[in-house]
């Protein structure tokens, strides 16, 4: 029996006439794109976002380069924990918000290109519960790795445990609070909306100093503690801000070069639009991520520079500060007036990145080399080291602004495509011919 399997539209491509000049129809450019997979939802919650598991490598090796080094052991820890935050705390924490979530997702505009738990309403019992299950599953191997002989990591894993599920539990409490109520584009802003701006940048605070307490004894350091977890929390409340600016665009329309935006109180997007108060009211030609696509999904709002009161450039400015501070205290313990200096220097140089708009880079340059010569005079010990944390939240900021809808976890895709690439030859063994054929022709059409 031969089976028969639907042809995506790459022979569209391949042979559909060109005209020279002309520009090419939607249909002929990509597929219609489908709604996740739930098998593909359970092994991977929230793809997109495995960027920020570099946050927990990073600070854990700063904090061994400012050492002189790790042992094996510490490195042996510290690879288990990443899995284990990455690929079963955090996927379990997102699939609880997920659930939260179910209904208000599938009204968002945007909803087949942002990944959440697949719908339609209608299949929402079954894949609740097996989303359920599945996070369940993931919280007990946990508990089981906490329990193995020999790495010690009980606590470790319990503190981090505990600390996602602190934020979350927080996170959703105050989004329940603040959304839903609302179609006003911008919303009012409130205390409530404000306290949720400032609560997500709590997980960050848990991966990084999960980091950087495997690699220092943080007990006997306590400055370093504080100073880190302000860099951590302000870092996050940037990226996050900045990320839900963008999101907001799914609600916009381009009218000309004029923005106009429209939603209902039952997107439970206020936490997004409010932002909107700090985007362009118009778009510059030069704002677009692609050319050939001039709409709402390739505006990268953020490209072309925002007041200084917006809470991403509000909370860039505090995360240098203590980043400088973080990196200096990483190294040798300064005095005092060394530390004013250094958080002051740090600071201004972070206002100097967020207040460029077409010469970022360089002004992450300039910052970095009055950072690096203010270190160097005042005997830092290793001046380059020092330097690291403030560079890392400044490059990071640079390169989160210069998005749009459509670039978002670009990179993310990329890995994860070469990833599975790799990987293709074995699985296309383990499964079988026809099993692979249809399991990649399904991967085609479902983007």
């Amino acid at each position: 029996m031969t089976i028969a399997y639907p042809r995506t539209n790459q022979t569209v491509r391949r042979y559909r006439p060109r005209v020279s000049g002309a520009r090419p129809e939607a249909a002929a450019v990509a597929a219609p794109r489908r709604r996740r997979t739930l098998a593909g939802y359970l092994a991977m919650p929230r793809p997109k976002d495995l960027f920020k598991a570099l946050l927990m490598p990073l600070t854990f090796g700063l904090g061994a380069l400012a050492n002189g080094g790790v042992s094996g052991q510490a490195l042996l820890r510290a690879v288990v924990v990443l899995a284990v935050l990455e690929l079963l705390v955090y996927p379990a924490r997102y699939q609880w918000n997920d659930i939260r979530g179910f209904a208000a997702d599938q009204r968002h505009p945007a909803e087949k290109d942002r990944g959440r738990l697949p719908g339609p309403l209608q299949n929402g019992r079954r894949h609740i519960v097996a989303s359920s299950l599945v996070a369940a599953s993931r919280l007990a191997l946990t508990a089981v790795i906490a329990l193995l002989p020999g790495l010690h990591l009980g606590g470790v894993l319990l503190a981090m445990t505990v600390g996602v599920f602190g934020v979350a539990i927080a996170y959703e409490a105050l989004r329940a609070g603040v959304t839903g109520r609302s179609g006003a584009v911008p919303p009012r802003i409130t205390v409530g909306l404000v306290s949720l701006w400032l609560a997500v940048g709590a997980g960050y605070v848990v991966r990084g100093l999960t980091g950087l307490a495997l690699a220092v004894d943080l007990g006997h350091r306590p400055a370093l503690g504080v100073a880190a977890a302000v860099t951590l929390w302000a870092y996050g409340v940037a990226f996050v801000t900045c990320r839900w600016a963008i999101e907001a665009t799914a609600f916009a329309r381009l009218n000309g070069d004029r923005v106009s935006w429209s939603a209902k109180a039952g997107h439970a997007r206020e936490h997004l639009l409010g932002l909107v108060r700090w985007l362009p009211t118009r778009v510059d030609a030069r704002s677009f991520t692609d050319a050939d696509q001039q709409d709402t999904k390739s505006w990268a709002a953020l490209r072309g520079g925002t007041a200084m009161s917006a809470p991403w450039n509000l909370a860039m400015i505090l995360a240098g500060a203590a980043a400088a501070l973080t990196g200096r205290l990483l190294t040798a313990p300064p005095t005092a007036a060394q530390a004013m200096v250094t958080a002051v220097l740090g600071g201004l140089a972070a206002a100097g990145v967020a207040t460029a708009t077409r010469a970022r880079l360089l002004a992450v340059a300039i910052g970095g080399a009055v950072l690096l010569t203010g270190f160097t005079l005042q005997s830092a010990g290793a001046p380059v080291v020092a330097l690291l944390p403030w560079l890392a939240v400044a490059i990071a900021y640079v390169y989160f602004v210069g998005h749009s809808m459509r670039t978002m976890g670009l990179l993310g895709r990329r890995v994860r495509a070469g990833f599975c690439e790799m990987l293709a030859p074995l699985a296309r063994l383990a499964l079988g011919r026809e099993t692979w054929v249809v399991l990649t022709a399904a991967e085609r059409v479902d983007g």
